[in-house]
């Protein structure tokens, strides 16, 4: 299982490259919920999301045992994360995404110098296009949660929240993660247990897509059967991850879901109150917050505003 170790040894790699992200607070969040409330702002991350993270922690130790190019499949920001540190580490990215991922993803990933394959979501399968791929080109398969290198870089999120609550004198309560297949709650959850080991740790998910929140319920990991659209594309996910979810079950409390009328509620209260504009899925951890899915008044509470790659047609549609 990864440890706080391999998050150290991550971010030892990874931290030239990165934007140590800023924490926010407003006093009138504050007061409506009674609470001390940080958000951690990974829209000003390279990239726009926490997702250039993992992927630097990665691609970095390919790098060093000197493969040359890697394939990857993602509905953008892993996309954009892998692209990104291809282009850094001068190697070759081949990304599958859905053809219906937000153009701004596919542009941005293509921008970076990545090879774009688009397959049709929810009909073919991302895994067996991209694992067709990494045969015929031969180069490794990056898979956006379930790999240890990419959990530990997503850790670096953590240890950077963990390090200004420790440089501050403040002890959290409570976690929000944005989470899909887990890889980000993972390796934060495994900062903040080993610098604060009571703090209670949540994922929070889409509705339709609660797939962590029902396992963590069943204690095993549980495929969603039948699942809605939703906004939130980048948390589209079936099952969590083989590596993730061990870590979670050990770690968290309990999962959380939240609607897309939630979420565009929280987008909107992000951008008024913050001037913060977030993708629909960098917004569920707040939107727990906002439509009280917990208890947090007396607490200090960190929520996850995890990316930002919205265009502006769509993020006026959603706060409208």
């Amino acid at each position: 299982m990864v440890n706080i170790n391999d998050l150290q040894d991550s971010y030892n790699r990874i931290s030239k490259y990165l934007v140590t992200t800023p924490i926010l607070q407003s006093e009138n969040l504050n007061k409506e919920f009674n609470a001390d409330i940080y958000l951690k702002n990974e829209v000003e991350q390279l990239t726009g999301s926490f997702k250039i993270r993992g992927a630097l922690s990665a691609l970095s130790k390919l790098k060093e045992d000197g493969i040359e190019g890697v394939v990857a499949f993602s509905s953008g920001n892993h996309a954009q994360g892998v692209s990104k540190a291809a282009q850094i580490f001068d190697m070759k990215a081949i990304i599958v995404m859905p053809e219906d991922a937000p153009l701004n993803k596919i542009e941005k990933t293509k921008s970076n110098g990545a090879e774009v394959i688009l397959y049709k979501r929810h009909i073919e399968s991302r895994e067996n296009i991209a694992e067709q791929i990494s045969l015929e080109r031969g180069f490794p398969l990056v898979k956006p949660f379930d790999n240890e290198y990419i959990i530990a870089g997503q850790g670096s999120f953590g240890l950077e929240a963990c390090q200004f609550f420790m440089g501050s004198n403040i002890n959290p309560d409570i976690v929000l993660s944005c989470t899909s297949g887990g890889g980000l709650v993972a390796g934060t959850s495994i900062a903040f247990k080993h610098y604060f080991p009571d703090v209670e740790i949540y994922p929070v998910e889409p509705l339709s897509c609660n797939d962590t929140q029902i396992s963590l319920e069943n204690k095993t990991r549980t495929r969603l059967k039948n699942h809605e659209k939703t906004i939130c594309d980048a948390l589209e996910v079936e099952i969590p991850g083989q590596i993730t979810f061990p870590i979670n079950l050990q770690n968290c409390k309990g999962g959380l879901a939240v609607t897309d009328a939630e979420v565009c509620q929280a987008m909107k209260y992000l951008f008024n109150e913050f001037g913060v504009k977030a993708e629909p899925s960098g917004c569920v951890s707040l939107a727990a917050v906002l439509s009280g899915k917990i208890d947090i008044a007396n607490k200090v509470v960190l929520v996850t505003i995890s990316g930002g790659n919205v265009d502006d047609e769509a993020f006026q549609r959603y706060i409208t």
